[in-house]
């Protein structure tokens, strides 16, 4: 199986990469001590703060009214 890099996977993104590589166990401790810390790192913290909630439509398996 073959897939692009998503530059904000908390697992293969360039940002966890260098983040691990210049200061691998300051970055293991803030990994393992914080939940958010891998998604503050990539992204996606922000990413999900950005999501208007308005924008997104709702589907339901019953019909519209």
């Amino acid at each position: 199986m073959y897939g692009e890099v998503f530059d904000k996977c908390i697992g293969c993104s360039a940002k966890i990469a260098e983040g691990f590589v210049a200061d691998r166990k300051d970055f293991l401790i803030k990994a393992l001590n914080n939940p958010d810390f891998l998604e503050d790192v990539t992204g996606i913290t922000a990413m999900n703060e950005a999501i208007n909630m308005d924008d997104i439509e709702s589907l339901s398996d019953t019909e519209w009214d």
